[in-house]
């Protein structure tokens, strides 16, 4: 495992140590691990519905409006 410092402001800090003292964490580290994974799950999303937008504006998107649309295009994948 790879070890960083990090600063931050010290009310962050302080709220950090709170949750890590009230058991919410079993260290300062995990609570980092744990909220970077979280991040970074959330950027994924982000990213991709960034890509979508550019494909749209590309015209490479497909536009599914019914079920009919739907069952079409994951029978034809």
């Amino acid at each position: 495992m790879v070890t960083i410092n990090v600063s931050l402001p010290e009310k962050l800090k302080n709220q950090a140590e709170t949750l890590v003292r009230g058991g919410f964490y079993a260290s300062f580290s995990d609570l980092v691990r744990d909220s970077l994974r979280k991040v970074i799950s959330q950027s994924k999303y982000d990213l991709w519905a960034e890509e979508t937008r550019k494909e749209i504006k590309e015209g490479k998107a497909i536009t599914l409006k019914t079920k009919k649309d739907i069952k079409k295009y994951f029978d034809s994948i």
